[in-house]
């Protein structure tokens, strides 16, 4: 449960220097439009934008790739974090070949757009990192997909209570179930076996745990 946690508190780190970039971008951006800054640029400054964005580009395919593989919300943080090193640097190059022209209040337009976009994701990443550490519960789809689940087994009876808690990046299912009295402790203890297997297939879900009432 700690160390699943973790990772959440390194995502929110991540995000919260994203936010604090953003707004330093923004300032230099602000400064630079009201001031029309010149650009100075170099063809050395060029070739290590070009080179950069290369190495981005592919730190964001693999850590993006390994997101998608295991739902870490610390590789996801990763990811975004290359994607935003990827666009910020691309649109650097871009106000160089602009500001090699003469045209030098590219760089303060860009530099505001991106500032914007970096504070977006940094947010984005924050709350989602927030919810998990103040224990939010397990979103409203996912829990209409384990009521259907539920609906599949014709011997519940209803519902008592359905409740979750944050185990790292998944959650931990709890859920109380009504069945008739008559029925076997052994058969009801395989039904609520068999609902627990069935929980626990859902990529958010890394354990459930079901308690039967009887009625």
């Amino acid at each position: 449960m700690g160390i699943g946690k973790s990772e959440y508190i390194f995502s929110l780190l991540i995000s919260i220097s994203m936010v604090a970039i953003s707004v330093k971008l923004l300032i230099d951006a602000i400064i630079s439009l009201v001031f029309n800054n010149v650009l100075e640029y170099s063809i050395y400054l060029i070739i290590v934008c070009i080179i950069t964005i290369v190495i981005k580009i592919f730190l964001f395919l693999y850590t993006n790739k390994l997101n998608k593989k295991y739902n870490n919300i610390l590789l996801k943080a990763n990811s975004k974090d290359h994607f935003n090193d990827c666009i910020v640097t691309s649109f650097t190059l871009i106000s160089i070949l602009f500001a090699s022209q003469g045209i030098y209040w590219i760089d303060g337009l860009v530099g505001l757009g991106i500032a914007i976009w970096i504070c977006f994701t940094g947010i984005k990443i924050f709350i989602e990192s927030y919810n998990v550490l103040m224990d939010i519960s397990i979103d409203e789809n996912t829990k209409d997909i384990i009521l259907d689940l539920v609906h599949n087994y014709k011997e519940i009876i209803s519902v008592e209570n359905l409740y979750s808690t944050p185990a790292g990046y998944k959650y931990i299912v709890i859920l109380t179930i009504s069945v008739d009295g008559n029925m076997s402790t052994f058969d009801s203890h395989n039904l609520a076996d068999s609902l627990e297997q069935d929980i626990k297939e859902l990529d958010n879900v890394s354990d459930a745990i079901i308690h039967v009432n009887p009625l």
